[in-house]
Order: C-alpha cells, then structure tokens, then sequence
C-alpha cells in the first residue's frame, strides 16, 4: 500500500466536473486501488463551519463535529473514486451506511493530518459495494476513523456471489420529533458541504441516475440527528445505516431514544411507515 502526498483538497465541484468519465466503469477489473491519499495540515474553515452548524443546529461547543470533518475533506476521498484503478462509477452511487470512531474531537483550531483508502469491494444485491475509509491524525496520534460504505447500482464483480439480503418488519416507535423538508433541501445542503452529486438537486437530474426525485443528503440527514447528542469530549463511536432514500419534499418522523452507553435514532416516512435510517451513538 503506497502512500501518494496531495498538496491540497479538491473543491466537490471540481470533483464531479470530472466524475463523466468514470460513468463506462463495469467492475471488471474487480481490483480497488492501493493507494493512500495523504493531505498534510488540514484545518476548518470557520465561516464554513458556522454555516454547517446553522444548517444542522449543531452547538458551537469549542469542537469540530464529526461530520464537519467529514465534510472539510471527502473531496479528497472522492478524487480517489476519479482514480484510472478505480473499477466503479462515482456518479450515482448510493450511500448505504457510515461508521465514525472518535478517539478524542478536534479543536476548533487544531490542525491534523488525512489519509484516504479504499477497501471492502463486494457483491451486492444490486450491485457493487466498496467503503472509502479516512483516517485524522494529530502528531501522529489517530483522532478519528471514518468509514463511508456506498453502492454502485447494476455493476457486477465477475465471480463474486452477492449475499441475501433479509430485510427486517419495521415497527415505528413512539415518535419524538419531526423535520419537514423541501424540494430545495439538497441545494441547500450541497452549498454548505460542497456536494454536488446530481442525485440530490433535482428531480430532472435525478431521474438521470434512477431516482424518482432528489433525494436528501445521507450526511444531511446524519448531521442533523446528531446535532443534539453528539459528545464534545471524550471517545465514541456512531453508525449510521440508510434503509430507504428521502425523496424530497419530505416528511420525516423521529424517535430519539437514550439508552445505556448512548443514544438510538429512528427515522422513517409516516405515511409508508417504511425506515429511512437507523442511528446508534455510543460513548467510551
């Protein structure tokens, strides 16, 4: 696995003007690139943290939100995607889940180190699977992990089975909350975090990559549940899986449930009572 020093972090636009040319990709080279992507020195940017906070309502506590940080530099793992040795198509991959370690939060105005891979290429029912993993490193101490699985839809893996998926009877619990969201919601949410993907504009744009309509930002969604129960000190762990797309304009309704180690989030549509996403949070 070879190291490759960046000098700087793509802008996400800059990223998807170039993500056509992946668009041909089958998996037939079913191989994910060796290659660590490593930015030295990273820092937020306080006027766009300010903007993610006021978007999510997260609370200006001295602390990067984990999320921030995955905003700040996604670019530079979504540039590994761009990659010639990269066997899937970035645009219109669906993000199914995301695992975040915390070791111990930044700072405000601390400054780290980012190394991006790739691993975990796999079957799945509807195609190909493969996490991008990025690693924050403060004077050579790991802060925190963050694991973003996607899907990239109709590619088949020559060879590779796709395990069978049971999908479990969801029974909404108790609600505690609710979010009403438009149409412009992912236009929105591209502005503060720089992502693009054409999936989660517009319907016409959409519809392109198989969708029905724009569908709400996974981080977006992730984001603002954790705003509220997101620690500023100390080591945990969250895990995020998306079970159904928010297509936009959307009711959304919420169960926030505290539990022994942390907290458990429920989302789903009230009108299908189909699940959106489930949240586990936990501390030490």
């Amino acid at each position: 696995m070879g190291a490759e020093l960046v000098t700087r972090i793509p802008a996400m636009g800059q990223v998807y003007a170039k993500a056509v040319k992946t668009l041909g990709r089958k998996g037939k080279n079913a191989v994910l690139p060796s290659t660590v992507l490593v930015y030295r020195e990273a820092a937020a940017d306080p006027a766009k943290l300010d903007e993610f906070r006021h978007a999510v309502g997260a609370p200006a506590n001295g602390v990067l939100p984990s999320l921030y940080v995955h905003s700040l530099v996604f670019p530079l793992a979504m540039s590994l995607m761009l990659r010639d040795d990269f066997p899937l198509p970035l645009l219109g991959m669906i993000h199914l889940s995301n695992q975040v370690q915390v070791n111990q939060p930044l700072a405000e105005d601390e400054v780290f180190d980012v190394e991006v891979s790739s691993e975990n290429l796999q079957a799945h029912a509807k195609g190909a699977t493969c996490d991008l993993v990025v690693r924050i490193v403060v004077a050579g101490v790991d802060r925190m992990q963050l694991r973003s699985t996607f899907l990239a839809k109709g590619v088949e893996l020559p060879g590779a089975a796709a395990p069978k998926v049971v999908h479990e009877d969801f029974q909404p619990p108790q609600r505690t909350a609710a979010w009403k969201l438009d149409a412009g919601t992912g236009r929105r949410w591209a502005a503060v975090a720089g992502d693009y993907n054409p999936i989660h504009l517009c319907a016409m744009s959409a519809k392109v990559l198989g969708m029905p309509r724009a569908i709400a930002h996974g981080i977006y969604l992730a984001a603002r549940a954790l705003s509220g129960i997101e620690p500023a000190a100390g080591d945990y762990s969250w895990r995020i899986e998306f079970k159904t797309p928010v297509v936009l304009p959307a009711s959304v309704d919420l169960a926030f449930t505290r539990t022994q180690t942390g907290y458990s989030v429920n989302a789903w549509n009230p009108r299908k009572a189909k699940p959106h996403f489930e949240l586990t949070l936990q501390q030490g």
